[in-house]
């Protein structure tokens, strides 16, 4: 059975509301590093977190538009990491005392206008938004990729998409460490939680990671499995421009053209 055609690439409304928002992520994060010294600013859980969320929509956008073959890498890499930024943010706040200097980011002119437009609960919708309009495009790259994977690689990518949350805090809480260097070659100025250069830390819970990686790598596999699992056969004219789907329902097989 022939359906009616299915647009995967960017309408005029989608283009410009898509652009708007990786304008309003990107001032979100220029926001977050621009209140304070940059060794500092660049480290904070919510300024790397913002990183992964801006670059992936950056990508996601040039790519479905303008250079196809990275569209892949970023659904299937850099999407659970994306993803697992944002509920980061949304289970354990954003991180206001970076170092122990006297910058007031909950009173810097800029933050706090952004703050109050462009918060985690507004990135998850915003994010979740953009899944949906595009769930299309994504669900046929997600199946291309599974029927080219075996059953272990399948399974490995699953343990990848739940560890994001956690490597995430990882590169967070070595980021101190990783920054002597450039903050103080000498190694001195500790800060109160003993780290170089001046950081402290606001511990993350064992409990609030467990509850990011179950949340983040659950939903993102179960997202990923709805939107690709009824697919049979995808052949491309112009790749991620035209080509034709065929998919099950019950007894039925239906094809559409996806342009």
């Amino acid at each position: 059975m022939r359906t009616e055609s299915v647009k995967i690439t960017y309408s005029r409304w989608l283009f410009y509301t898509h652009l708007c928002i990786i304008v309003a992520v990107c001032a979100r994060y220029i926001a977050s590093v621009t209140t304070g010294p940059a060794v500092h600013t660049l480290g904070t859980l919510t300024s790397l977190c913002l990183l992964l969320v801006s670059s992936y929509h950056i990508v996601f956008f040039v790519s479905l538009n303008y250079r196809p073959v990275w569209f892949e890498p970023t659904v299937v890499l850099h999407s659970p990491f994306a993803w697992a930024a944002i509920w980061l943010l949304v289970f354990h706040g954003e991180d206001r005392t970076p170092l122990s200097t006297a910058y007031d980011y909950d009173h810097h002119p800029l933050r706090r206008f952004v703050d109050r437009r462009v918060g985690p609960v507004v990135l998850l919708a915003m994010h979740v938004f953009v899944w949906y309009m595009r769930r299309t495009v994504i669900g046929v790259t997600v199946f291309e990729r599974k029927t080219r994977a075996s059953l272990l690689s399948y399974r490995c990518y699953r343990v990848y998409t739940a560890l994001a949350a956690p490597l995430i805090v990882f590169v967070w809480s070595i980021y101190p460490y990783a920054s002597v260097g450039w903050h103080s070659p000498s190694g001195r100025g500790l800060g109160a939680a003993g780290l170089p250069g001046g950081f402290d830390r606001v511990a993350i819970s064992r409990s609030r990671l467990i509850a990011t990686m179950l949340v983040s790598g659950g939903t993102h596999v179960l997202w990923y499995s709805f939107i690709s699992y009824a697919y049979e056969l995808v052949v491309w004219k112009v790749y991620l421009r035209e080509g034709f789907a065929t998919w099950i329902v019950g007894d039925v097989t239906v094809c559409t053209k996806l342009h």
